[in-house]
Formats: C-alpha cells, sequence, structure tokens
C-alpha cells in the first residue's frame, strides 16, 4: 500500500516537472526523485494530507485480538459449599474401604510418591498422582459426581489433596484414616506390587480454570514436611516466636469442654465456618500461623485453605489438642481430671475372656487371616536385635507404651502383645485396657521365646519405624495415669521368684500376701500361709478395693495360680499408686513345685 503512495507521488512530480519545461532527460531525474522518495521517513509521508486514509488506521498492529482475563478464582464460595457439605469430616475408615471395594468401588487416588509404591506397594485399582501435582492431572480423573477416596502413607498428604479435590468440583471426596496406606497394611488388606501402573486419560471433568490454577499454585508450594509440627517443635516455637498465631479449629463446645493452649495470640475459628469467619484470619499473609484441632485432621484442611489464599508460613499440629494434653505441655481451661479409674479396670476385668490369653498356635492363626490383629512386641531394641521377631510387629518398649498413642491402632481393632515370657507384655496389656483399648490379649506360653523354640517364623533386625496412625484418643487423664505407672516399673518388672518370696515372709511380718484366685482354686488347693494373707478375686478386684492396703507404701506379694492373673492385680495396684507390689513369678504351682508348704484353705 505505501509502495503504491510513493508511486503516485512520484508521478505527480514528474508531470509538474515536464508542465514547468525542466529537463526532459528522464533518466537521472527519475533516479535521483525515485532515491529521495525512498530514503524519506515514513513519518514524512504520513504528514502529508494525502496520506492520511482511514485504512491507515485499521492498518496498525492491533491484528491479533487480546485474550480476555483469567477470572478470579471464587475461592470463597468453593470452600464454602466444601465445608457445609462435610460428612465426618469427609474421613472414612479402612475397613469402610474395604467393604466399598468388594461392593460398588470408588475413584482411589494414591498421592504418595512413586518411590514409596515401589518400595511399598499400593492398593489394588490406585491411581498415583503424587500430592503436588494433583491439579495438573486432572485429565485423569473421574468426573466430577464420582466418589473419591484418596490415601497416604499416614493420612496427612490425602487430606491436602481432598481439600484441593473439593475446591476444584469434585462433589465426593474423602480421605483414608486410620493410618492411610499403612493402616490399611496392618489391617492384613491385600496390596498390589510390581511395576506401576501408567496414568490412562479420561477427559471426565472440566475445572474451573481460575480455581485449578489457585490450587496449582497451592499444591505445587506445598513445604518440605506437608506442613506437620510437633507438639514438641510448637513448644519450644512458642517460647522463642512471641508473634506465632495459633488458630484453634474447633467447635465452641469443644473448647469449654476440654480447654486450649496456653499461648499469647490464639484466635477460634470453627472449620464449620472457616470462610465465613475469614475476617479473624491474620491480616498479614506472610504471618507464621499453627493450626489446630482435636486430632490434626480438621486442622491440617484449615492449614491447605489458608495455603490456597496465599498464606505463606501455615502448619498443622500433629496429634493436634489432644497429643499436647496428653504430653503435659501448657493449656487453659482444662477441665479436672474426670478420669474414672474404677470403672475403667471394672469393665476390663468383666470382660475378660481366659484372662485375655492368646497361645502362641492360635496367634499364628491369626496372623495368616485376611485382618490379622496389631501385633505389638514391648521389648527393648537391643533384646529385638538380638534374637529377632515377630514379621510385622510394631516395637514400643513396655515403659514408652502410654508415650505413643498415635502408633496405636483404634480402639475396636484387636491387639496381641508380647514380649522375652510373656511378663511385660501382661504389664502392657492393662495399661492398654485401662486407656480404652477393648480386645487387647497377651501372648503366653513363653511369648517370643516360645514363639521361636516352636519354629514359627521370625524376622531378623529391628521391625521398621512405627507408623503415625493417630486413631485413637484415649482420655488424657488415662494417658497421664497409666504414662506414671509404666514410666515406674522397677528393674525385674516387679517379679519375685518362690526362693525371695520365702525369705521375705521369714524376714519381713508386715508382708501383705494377696491371693487372687477364685474360692474353689483355694478350697481344691490350699493357700500360701502367711501372716498377712488376704483372698481378693481378680474377677473382683475392683469391687473389692475396700480389702487392698491402706498404706500405699506397704509391700505387698501378689500371687495366682501360674503368675498371670497376680501380675495383671500388680499392675492394677501399680496404677493406684502402690509403691512396693511385686508378683510371684509362677504362681502357686511354682511355690508347690519349689517344695514350700501349702496350707489347707479355712473359708473367713
Amino acid at each position: 500500500m505505501k509502495t503504491y503512495k510513493y508511486f503516485i507521488l512520484l508521478l505527480i512530480l514528474g508531470l509538474l516537472l515536464v508542465a514547468c519545461g525542466g529537463n526532459t532527460d528522464t533518466e537521472e531525474p527519475a533516479t535521483n526523485t525515485e532515491t529521495t522518495a525512498v530514503e524519506e521517513p515514513e513519518e514524512t509521508v504520513v504528514e502529508e494530507p494525502t496520506a492520511e486514509p482511514v485504512e491507515e488506521v485499521v492498518e496498525e498492529p492491533v491484528e491479533e485480538p487480546m485474550e480476555e482475563p483469567m477470572a478470579e478464582a471464587d475461592l470463597d464460595g468453593a470452600f464454602t459449599t466444601f465445608l457445609s457439605g462435610m460428612e465426618a469430616y469427609n474421613t472414612i475408615s479402612v475397613d469402610a474401604l474395604s467393604e466399598m471395594m468388594a461392593e460398588d468401588p470408588p475413584f482411589v487416588l494414591d498421592v504418595r510418591e512413586p518411590s514409596e509404591l515401589v518400595e511399598k506397594g499400593w492398593i489394588e485399582g490406585a491411581v498415583n498422582i503424587p500430592l503436588r501435582e494433583v491439579a495438573d492431572n486432572v485429565q485423569y480423573l473421574p468426573s466430577f459426581d464420582t466418589p473419591i477416596v484418596s490415601y497416604c502413607g499416614s493420612g496427612w498428604r490425602c487430606t491436602i489433596a481432598m481439600v484441593a479435590l473439593e475446591a476444584m468440583g469434585w462433589e465426593n471426596v474423602r480421605g483414608l484414616t486410620g493410618g492411610s496406606f499403612g493402616g490399611w497394611v496392618e489391617a492384613g488388606y491385600p496390596i498390589a506390587e510390581g511395576e506401576v501402573p501408567e496414568l490412562v486419560a479420561l477427559d471426565a471433568a472440566e475445572p474451573d480454570p481460575a480455581i485449578m490454577a489457585a490450587m496449582q499454585e497451592m499444591l505445587h508450594n506445598v513445604p518440605d514436611g506437608f506442613g506437620a509440627i510437633s507438639a514438641d517443635d510448637l513448644s519450644i516455637e512458642l517460647v522463642e516466636n512471641p508473634d506465632l498465631i495459633l488458630i484453634d479449629v474447633r467447635r465452641p463446645e469443644e473448647v469449654e469442654s476440654n480447654g486450649y493452649i496456653d499461648a499469647p495470640n490464639v484466635v477460634f475459628v470453627p472449620l464449620e465456618q472457616f470462610i465465613e469467619l475469614s475476617a479473624d484470619w491474620p491480616a498479614d499473609l506472610d504471618a507464621p500461623i499453627v493450626t489446630y484441632c482435636g486430632s490434626g485432621h480438621r486442622s491440617t484442611i484449615a492449614m491447605s485453605i489458608l495455603w490456597s489464599y496465599g498464606y505463606t508460613d501455615v502448619r498443622s499440629l500433629r496429634g493436634g489438642f489432644g497429643g499436647w494434653a496428653s504430653g503435659g505441655y501448657p493449656a487453659v481451661g482444662v477441665p479436672e481430671p474426670t478420669y474414672d479409674m474404677d470403672a475403667a479396670f471394672t469393665t476390663f476385668l468383666d470382660g475378660m475372656e481366659r484372662y485375655n490369653t492368646i497361645s502362641i498356635d492360635d496367634l499364628n492363626l491369626l496372623l495368616a487371616e485376611d485382618a490379622p490383629p496389631f501385633l505389638l512386641d514391648v521389648r527393648e531394641a537391643s533384646e529385638i536385635e538380638a534374637n529377632g521377631y515377630i514379621e510385622g510387629a510394631v516395637n514400643i518398649p513396655l515403659r514408652e507404651v502410654a508415650d505413643h498413642i498415635e502408633w496405636l491402632p483404634s480402639f475396636d481393632t484387636p491387639i496381641v502383645g508380647y514380649c522375652g515370657s510373656g511378663w511385660r507384655c501382661t504389664i502392657a496389656m492393662v495399661a492398654l485396657e485401662a486407656m480404652g483399648w477393648e480386645n487387647v490379649r497377651g501372648l503366653t506360653g513363653g511369648s517370643f521365646g516360645a514363639w521361636k523354640e516352636a519354629g514359627y517364623a521370625v524376622a531378623e533386625g529391628l521391625p521398621l519405624e512405627p507408623m503415625v496412625l493417630e486413631v485413637a484418643e484415649p482420655d488424657p487423664a488415662a494417658v497421664s495415669a497409666m504414662q506414671d505407672m509404666l514410666h515406674n516399673v522397677p528393674d525385674g518388672y516387679g517379679v519375685i521368684t518362690a526362693d525371695d518370696f520365702n525369705l521375705a515372709l521369714l524376714e519381713n511380718p508386715d508382708l501383705i500376701v494377696i491371693d487372687v484366685r477364685r474360692t474353689e482354686e483355694l478350697e481344691e488347693n490350699g493357700v500360701i500361709e502367711a501372716a498377712n494373707w488376704v483372698n481378693v478375686p481378680l474377677e473382683s478386684f475392683i469391687a473389692m478395693k475396700d480389702q487392698w492396703p491402706a498404706d500405699m507404701d506397704a509391700s505387698i506379694v501378689v500371687y495366682c495360680g501360674s503368675g498371670h492373673r497376680s501380675t495383671i492385680a500388680m499392675s492394677i495396684l501399680w496404677s493406684y499408686g502402690y509403691s512396693d507390689v511385686r508378683s510371684l513369678r509362677g504362681g502357686f504351682g511354682g511355690w508347690v513345685e519349689a517344695g514350700y508348704p501349702v496350707v489347707e484353705y479355712v473359708a473367713p
């Protein structure tokens, strides 16, 4: 177009020169004139009256239309819908998932790293998309109305993934609790191993681009450790950083009944109203924040939501307020202990079957079933390293059992404890039952020693580090009482041999002897003669508390038929604060076998 204009101008100039009688030699003037026109800057042409046609404006570089700016993500609306529709805070147990898998399988999403799947296996049929990549791979996810169950190693990452998926529009996403994949394995449910299956594109859902971009940003920036903070680390930070803000996301009635963390900057924003009360969030997006709830699940949801809004320094308290309180850290408004130890032990004793024992043969059969019991090894690590352990066992030394509630299964999960000979696992059984576990048995018949001697399988080395399950919430007062009892278990674990017992009877006339056998056993077999002998059958041990010594420091020896029931009774007495209680190894049977005298029982 511009070349055409130049041509017209040259033609006009040429005609003018001819009209004025100029030189008729056309070669040089034409060459000079053409050179002058080509070198002239474009703006000179624009200044000419003939160089301003309307089409010139059209030719400006606006040929490509500008893209419409992306709409702002409606995070408020997305998260309000999610929180208002929660059921059981969108959790699902391993047992419930197993049932679903057999009936109407959900879409199962594994958000662990591929290396974890290769090392530990995965739930058959699961699709693996690592947490930080979930929002980058929506083409592999099902339709919005398809139920999704996400899982990870312990239950933390899948909660973060659940928040992101719900925000992007999926309507029924739940996180696997009970230790997530760890709990699935512990429960004995099947896993797949080998080469991880490739992803299959479904292209079944189209999330809002702005929301998807926000979730990509949030997930890409999930920090190492996935935002978890322990009670120990939080207690240190509260001292070192006075600006640390705590957000308690429990319901008001929970705070009122249980108390809250003693800290200068505590804000109460119940998860159910988290968006509605967003004005109570810190104004500074870079403020250091720790969220907490009862156990850690709700606070992880809140943490993920805050990350989505651009908060850069948010963590969630692992174990929640329950773990904080049971750890003895400072709290405000904690009610006086309401733990009813009498009721706890009465429930335990009333529910005993075979005095909560299990043989090595029966345990071997149970371990082969689809849902084996939770196996607890209460020996010291040095013993395990020297002698091996039963495959699948979790190791928590006896005195530390009540310190690691997070490693234990749900209250209704069957537990079998074992040790070297059967003594320590009986003490552990008493503590666990007192804290609320409903089905705890001790391995008898020599415990691990007999297991190994019988030729059953033994693993070498040390068990894997226990998995954090965080599925049981015992009464903090019960935990505290059992911690106190177990921490003070004496060297030798309260054992007294028949020989030492005989000497103690001769040397200490004040020694109190408690026989916990049933009346028919006394009548049939006789009793050990002692100046301060009393019969308190184990089945009635709490109901007959008035028969216990009044002096908490009195020297006491408890015995039964073989030593198991008396060890239960000894542990109960320790729990109530008795300081000098021992249990007769081998019981009445061992006493008789050692050749010591017995007398006929005379009813009072």
